[in-house]
C-alpha cells in the first residue's frame, strides 16, 4: 500500500519538491496558497459590494478598482527597493500584514470615499510583496531551478482562486462585513507563517555569490568576451553558453576589466524585456477583463458558464504547471516566453474566427485551455529571468520594475480594449490582439539570441 501512494503523482511531486528545494521555497508557497485563498474570497464580489452596497454605479466601481492597478506602479518599485535595502523578509510582513488589515477594514466602509481610501492603501502595500518575494526566491534557488520554484508558486496562487470565489459566496450572504473580516484574517495569517518560519535570504544570496566566485576561480580565461549579436562566441570550457538563455548561472567574466561591459549588456537586455512585458501584459489582462464582455454580450455566454470557464484555468494549472515548468528547465527562458506568447496568439484567433454563439462555449473553452497553457510557460519563466538578468544586490528593484510594467500594462489594456471592442464589435480586436502576441513572440526571439552566451555578473 505504501509503495501505491507513493507512485502517485501529487506524492511524487511533492517528494520532489522536498528533495530539491530550500524549505523557504515550500513555506512560501504555503503561505502564498492562504493569502491568495483570503483574496479570492472578496476580489470576485467587490464590484457587486461597491455597487449594491455602497451605492456606486458601475462606472465608479471599474474606477475604483483601477486605482489598485495605477498604485501597484509605484507599490512594486519602492517593495522591490526596500527589499534591496532592508531585506525581503521585513517587506514581506508589513506587507501582508497591512493587507490584511486594510481589507478587514474595507467591509466597514459606510461609503465610496472610504473604500476608494482604502483601495489606494491597498494598492501601496499589497504589491509591494510580490518584487520582495521574487528576490528571495532568487536568493535560495539555482538558477536552473527558478521555472519550478516560480511554478511552485503558481500552482499555490491558483489552489487559493480554485477554492476562494465558490466559498466566498457563500460567506457573502452572512454579510460582506463578515466576508472582509475572514478574509482580512486568512491574508495576515500569512505574516505570522513569515514572522515565525521564512528567514531573511539576502544576507544568503551574498555568500553563495562568493563561494561561486571561489569555485569559479579555476576555470580557464575566456580569450574573447561575448558580445551580444545573434551568433556564438567562442568560449573556454566551464563557460559553455548556458541554453537559459542568458550565460552560465553565477559566473563572472574572465577578466574583470569586462564586468562593467555585461552589467550595461544585461541592463539593456532587462530594460528590453520590460517593454515585451508591459506590452504583453496589457494585452494577457483582456481575456481576463474584455473577453468576458464580448463572450455575454455578444455571444450569449451565460456568467455560469463563464465561471466555470474561468475555473478551467486555475484547474490545468494545478495540475500541469509543475511537469511543465520542469519540463523546461535549461532551456532558454525567452525562447519558452516566446512559445507562451505564440499560443496567446492562437488562443486570441480561435475567439476571433468563433463569432457563432452556438459554438461560442467550446471555442472559447478551447481558447482558455490554450491561453492556460501561454500562461504556465510565461509567468514563471518571466520571473525567473528577470531574476537571472538582475545582479544580487538590485535584485528586488528588477522585479519591482518589472511589477510596475505589468501594473501599467494592466492599467492600459482594459480600457483600450474596451473601447476597440465597442467602436468595431466582433473579430477586430482579437485579431488584433493576436498581431500583437505574435509581435512579442517574435521581441522575445530575438532577446532570447541577443543574451545567449553572456556570463552572468553578480554585482554591479
Amino acid at each position: 500500500m505504501g509503495s501505491f501512494l507513493e507512485r502517485l503523482p501529487p506524492v511524487r511531486t511533492f517528494r520532489e519538491l522536498r528533495r530539491d528545494f530550500d524549505r523557504f521555497v515550500l513555506v512560501l508557497a504555503a503561505g502564498d496558497l492562504v493569502a491568495n485563498f483570503g483574496f479570492a474570497l472578496v476580489f470576485p464580489f467587490l464590484t457587486i459590494y461597491l455597487v449594491e452596497n455602497l451605492g456606486a454605479s458601475a462606472a465608479e466601481a471599474g474606477l475604483v478598482t483601477a486605482l489598485y492597478s495605477v498604485c501597484s506602479i509605484v507599490s512594486g518599485a519602492t517593495g522591490g527597493w526596500l527589499a534591496d535595502r532592508v531585506g525581503r523578509r521585513p517587506v514581506m510582513i508589513v506587507s501582508v500584514a497591512t493587507t490584511g488589515v486594510v481589507i478587514a477594514l474595507m467591509g466597514r466602509a459606510v461609503d465610496l470615499p472610504q473604500i476608494a481610501l482604502l483601495t489606494v492603501i491597498l494598492g501601496l502595500v499589497d504589491p509591494a510583496f510580490v518584487p520582495a518575494a521574487r528576490a528571495a526566491v532568487a536568493d535560495v534557488v539555482p538558477e536552473d531551478r527558478r521555472p519550478r520554484a516560480f511554478g511552485l508558486l503558481s500552482v499555490a496562487n491558483a489552489v487559493g482562486w480554485i477554492a476562494g470565489p465558490a466559498i466566498g459566496a457563500g460567506l457573502a450572504s452572512l454579510g460582506y462585513d463578515v466576508l472582509f473580516l475572514i478574509a482580512g484574517i486568512l491574508v495576515g495569517a500569512f505574516a505570522i507563517i513569515a514572522y515565525a518560519w521564512l528567514p531573511e535570504t539576502l544576507g544568503r544570496s551574498a555568500a553563495r555569490a562568493a563561494g561561486d566566485a571561489a569555485r569559479d576561480a579555476a576555470v580557464p580565461e575566456i580569450d574573447e568576451p561575448p558580445v551580444i549579436v545573434g551568433l556564438e562566441p567562442p568560449v573556454a570550457p566551464g563557460h559553455e553558453p548556458s541554453p537559459a538563455g542568458v550565460g552560465p548561472a553565477r559566473r563572472v567574466a574572465a577578466d574583470p576589466a569586462d564586468e562593467p561591459r555585461y552589467v550595461r549588456l544585461r541592463a539593456r537586455a532587462f530594460a528590453a524585456f520590460l517593454a515585451i512585458a508591459l506590452v504583453a501584459q496589457g494585452a494577457i489582462f483582456l481575456w481576463v477583463s474584455v473577453l468576458p464582455v464580448h463572450a455575454s454580450g455578444d455571444l450569449g455566454v451565460t456568467t455560469g458558464a463563464w465561471g466555470l470557464l474561468f475555473s478551467l484555468n486555475g484547474i490545468l494549472i494545478v495540475l500541469f504547471q509543475l511537469r511543465i515548468s520542469t519540463a523546461v528547465e535549461g532551456r532558454s527562458k525567452a525562447f519558452v516566453m516566446a512559445g507562451g506568447m505564440l499560443l496567446y496568439a492562437t488562443a486570441m484567433g480561435i475567439v476571433a474566427v468563433a463569432q457563432d454563439p452556438a459554438w461560442a462555449v467550446p471555442a472559447i473553452a478551447a481558447a482558455v485551455t490554450i491561453i492556460t497553457c501561454g500562461e504556465m510557460l510565461f509567468y514563471p519563466m518571466e520571473a525567473a529571468f528577470v531574476s537571472d538578468v538582475s545582479p544580487v544586490d538590485r535584485r528586488g528593484r528588477y522585479q519591482g520594475f518589472l511589477l510596475g510594467a505589468a501594473g501599467v500594462g494592466t492599467a492600459l489594456g482594459p480600457p483600450i480594449g474596451g473601447w476597440v471592442l465597442d467602436a468595431a464589435p466582433g473579430a477586430p480586436l482579437w485579431l488584433g490582439v493576436s498581431a500583437i502576441f505574435l509581435a512579442c513572440a517574435a521581441a522575445l526571439g530575438v532577446l532570447g539570441r541577443a543574451t545567449r552566451g553572456l556570463p552572468a555578473v553578480e554585482s554591479a
